[in-house]
């Protein structure tokens, strides 16, 4: 495969993971879900990261890390969440030939899911590079961004009269945050069911994926805890940071916390440990205002600003797999 790359723009990464991030952290665009813990990970659950690199002349000008799975039949599926990252001139067919060279298949089928602004302009240059926006999309494509480095009473009046009334509330209550230094994942597992069945929602995450999650990022993976009285976990919040950048990560309430207002509690005080960390934006992960109002009314009160990513792109070789993958994969995710 080295031989094969040889001929290409883009080139395999082979540096250490400190060096990976550093680099990740130069692009304006840069996601967590693009770094180097996060595609660790993801191995621990059949994808195979894959890092490459374009150089022009002395400098990286883009770079992407791609999570392969492989099939019979010499099949191959790819996802790039959060990337690929830097000038988007290079996001063609070099790239998508680095792709199948990576994935070492014949029939390729690849999503990305850019998380830098949107853009007409660029929604324009990925269309002539044979990128096709995907019709069956994962995500809404819409977030938040906040800024948790303002000082704390311009934030409160930013937020809605209702989500500042439901934290004064919540001061009321008794209930001791703080942050969670040793989180236990069977614990978290357990406040996930509750608010679940309560709720009647579909499973939001597993036990494997939070432990992977935590054992992968450890001191950032940055949790916070509300506890009544007695010590009993009410809710939890946590983000995943990079950088000066953190991203909305785990959340749970269960329905005796929703009573007491600890979800707001909660956020409030991560916002803090954020603050302390120099983390100036934090990304919501996402929102959709039509198929989850409750949780876009709870981030967007806390005066959180719209933001609308780039999206889902796909590629697929040849084209009528594409069609047939995309559908799939609404149907089952990409987990």
């Amino acid at each position: 495969m080295d031989g094969e790359f040889h001929m290409l723009n883009w080139q395999l990464w082979e540096g250490t993971a400190e060096a990976w991030d550093q680099l990740l952290e130069r692009f304006s665009d840069y996601s967590v879900y693009q770094s180097y813990a996060w595609g660790e990970h993801r191995a621990r659950f059949n994808w195979r990261p894959l890092r490459l690199v374009l150089r022009k002349e002395d400098n990286i000008s883009a770079m992407v890390q791609i999570l392969i799975r492989n099939y019979p039949l010499n099949l191959g599926l790819v996802w790039i969440p959060g990337g690929p990252l830097g000038d988007i001139d290079f996001w063609d067919a070099s790239l998508q030939r680095a792709i199948m060279v990576g994935a070492g298949v014949r029939f390729l089928y690849c999503r990305i899911n850019s998380m830098r602004r949107h853009s007409a302009e660029e929604e324009l240059k990925l269309t002539v590079r044979g990128w096709r926006k995907s019709a069956y999309p994962l995500n809404s494509g819409l977030s938040l961004a906040y800024k948790p480095m303002q000082n704390e009473d311009v934030r409160l009046k930013q937020s809605s009269s209702n989500w500042r009334h439901n934290f004064r509330r919540s001061a009321k209550r008794g209930l001791s945050v703080y942050l969670w230094k040793n989180p236990d994942p069977k614990e978290m597992m357990l406040a996930y069911i509750s608010m679940q069945e309560y709720k009647q929602l579909k499973d939001q995450t597993n036990l494997e994926q939070i432990d992977s999650i935590v054992k992968a990022f450890k001191e950032r993976c940055l949790l916070v805890r509300c506890d009544d009285e007695n010590g009993n976990l009410l809710a939890f919040r946590g983000a995943l940071v990079q950088g000066e950048k953190a991203w909305d990560i785990f959340a749970a309430t269960t329905p005796v916390g929703r009573n007491m207002y600890a979800s707001h509690a909660a956020f409030w005080e991560l916002m803090k440990q954020c603050a302390v960390r120099n983390i100036n934006w934090y990304d919501m992960s996402g929102v959709d205002p039509v198929k989850n109002r409750g949780v876009y009314d709870f981030k967007k009160g806390t005066g959180a600003q719209d933001l609308q990513y780039l999206g889902e792109w796909e590629y697929a070789k040849p084209s009528i797999f594409g069609i047939l993958v995309s559908r799939v994969i609404v149907l089952k995710g990409l987990s």
